[in-house]
């Protein structure tokens, strides 16, 4: 077999590979054009979609525009007018530097166009690319500005398009992204929108505290106290919540470095360490931490979409953050109070802020205090089911597997699985008896974010025919009158974030039929007996019993094994009695 050759590569070649580590989805297109949008100085942006932005998407902003004369070169591969030679990636002060964007999303969609304007001239310039390569281009009328359109992205890769998520799923993903920039480019109005719905709105304003009143909500914000801390260098400022603003998510940990949304690792963890013995590990605190430094400090030049980052004095930064988080949370806890409120003024005689319900957990009819749902009753199961094997509970391994006596052996019972077969065949028996929607003895006030928001306006319906009655009562507060009658059982408005953010992580294409169940399943998940619950042999018993009531004992709703048997016979084998 004779050995292929070295050569180089195309052009269109080298566009889409790159086009795959920067264009991941339609979110990475409007990052990447928005990001540019603020480069050139932009008071205004506007981001239009459709089907997500897999059919379009279009970014409008009143930024400096771009000279006619740099138009055709702001599609060739790295070109750009951030930098003009390596010594320039040392002090980087602008989103975009790579010259990698424009180009690789040219390369991946039907067709893009751009109207742009620079500031003081007389017209504007038009441009038509398809796959790649300009093939219109002519003088219009235009604002000052540039609007950027792509249609069809991803077209000529097809396996990427196939893996895309559904449009609401994918709407979700470009508000979050939207969202991040907002936050810490808090003097340009931002607008979102899909077909008529308007998505994510935030107007300009001195501050961020307009922009996390709208992210987080009222109540929220007012249980979140300001951190600041400074060294040679760098400085930092940001808002932390209180230990009882907690949610399941991690992703509520927002991070920038000179105004660009990052992932650290160790940052992240500097804030989580702060609520070390205060919160549970499997809970994430909200925070939004600023980190303004010294542009030689920041390598930003390690991975195309320019997510993750290089840090001098990491480690110097990380400690000064867990410091500062410590002491406001030690504040609060000593004092009850913030010692500067983020909503100065909220307390204040005519200050016309809506109140919600007294916040925290709400106790629905049959009230309870426990966090997991109890075990069923066999009452509530079905009668003529056949009797269970009899089985003699022995114990617990690591509270997480119950151990039986068989007439044939030994067997071990997932404590959690079997928790959940049973409350999700009960919750399908209350649904068919139309039994399932209990309503609270006093409403749920919650407040949900834009991406929250998508999420519920897509499966409203589908929540609704299981027994949820969520609606809104201004602004991003949404007020729960009923739940699924799941048994005696605290709701919360984490456990209603935690819902939706599954369903958004679900993925799938949209609300049906089918898609009762699988919301059926996070509510079984959710409110069963944990792993790692050390259980009495009283409850040992009767979550085995009520097991075997079920009309599917042997797997969880979700497919994997509730039990395993070990039978005599190879246990006699195993200590070669045989």
């Amino acid at each position: 077999m004779e050995l292929a050759r070295i050569k180089l590569l195309d052009a269109d070649t080298i566009n889409k590979i790159a086009a795959g580590e920067v264009i991941e989805r339609p979110a990475s297109v409007v990052k990447e054009l928005v990001e540019n949008s603020i480069d050139a100085g932009a008071g205004r942006i506007l981001v239009e979609v459709a089907e997500g932005g897999k059919a379009f998407i279009r970014v409008t902003d009143d930024g400096s525009g771009i000279d006619p004369q740099d138009l055709p070169l702001a599609f060739q591969k790295h070109a750009t007018s951030k930098i003009s030679r390596a010594e320039d990636l040392a002090g980087i002060s602008t989103l975009g530097f790579r010259g990698e964007a424009l180009a690789s999303i040219a390369s991946v969609s039907g067709s893009v166009e751009v109207k742009t304007k620079t500031r003081g001239a007389i017209s504007g310039t038009y441009i038509r690319l398809e796959q790649g390569r300009i093939v219109e281009s002519k003088d219009i009328g235009s604002p000052a500005g540039t609007t950027i359109t792509v249609w069809d992205l991803f077209y000529n890769v097809p396996a990427r398009k196939k893996h895309l998520k559904a449009a609401e799923a994918e709407l979700v993903y470009i508000v979050d992204a939207l969202t991040e920039m907002a936050v810490v480019h808090h003097d340009i109005s931002f607008e979102l929108f899909s077909g008529k719905r308007t998505l994510f709105k935030s107007a300009r304003s001195p501050n961020w505290d307009d922009v996390l009143l709208r992210l987080f909500g009222i109540k929220t914000l007012k249980a979140m106290s300001r951190i600041k801390a400074k060294g040679q260098g760098w400085s930092i400022s940001g808002v932390i919540g209180d230990p009882l603003s907690v949610r399941s998510s991690p992703d509520r940990i927002m991070l920038f470095v000179n105004g660009r949304a990052v992932s650290s690792r160790i940052l992240s963890g500097a804030v989580r360490e702060a609520y070390r013995n205060i919160i549970p590990l499997s809970k994430s605190p909200v925070a939004v931490i600023s980190l303004q430094a010294d542009p030689t400090m920041v390598d930003v030049n390690v991975h195309p979409t320019k997510r993750e980052i290089r840090l001098l004095r990491e480690g110097e930064i990380a400690a000064a953050l867990t410091a500062a988080a410590a002491a406001a949370l030690e504040r609060h806890a000593r004092t009850g109070r913030k010692e500067e409120s983020m909503m100065p003024g909220l307390e204040k005689e005519g200050t016309r802020v809506v109140e919600e319900p007294r916040s925290g957990q709400m106790v629905v009819a049959e009230s309870g205090s426990q966090s997991t749902l109890p075990l069923v009753s066999a009452d509530n199961l079905r009668a003529h089911q056949p009797r269970p094997p009899r089985l003699r509970i022995l114990g617990q391994i690591k509270k997480l597997y119950i151990v039986a006596e068989g007439e044939d052996g030994l067997v071990l019972i997932d404590q959690h699985a079997a928790a959940e077969r049973i409350r999700f065949e009960m919750l399908q028996d209350r649904y068919r008896s139309r039994r399932i929607r209990q309503d609270l003895v006093a409403p749920l006030s919650i407040e949900l974010s834009a991406s929250e928001r998508v999420v519920l306006s897509s499966w409203q319906d589908t929540l609704q025919d299981i027994g949820f009655d969520i609606s809104p009562f201004g602004g991003n507060t949404y007020t729960v009158r009923a739940v699924p009658a799941t048994g005696r059982y605290l709701e919360s408005a984490e456990s209603v974030h935690d819902l939706l953010r599954d369903l958004f992580l679900s993925g799938k294409a949209g609300p049906a039929s089918s898609d009762r169940d699988d919301i059926l399943k996070l509510l079984a998940c959710r409110g069963s007996i944990k792993s790692g619950r050390e259980l009495s042999p009283a409850e040992m018993k009767r979550l085995v019993d009520d097991l075997f009531l079920c009309r599917n004992p042997m797997t969880c709703p979700h497919g994997r094994p509730v039990m395993v048997s070990i039978e005599e016979v190879r246990l006699e084998r195993l200590f070669s009695r045989r």
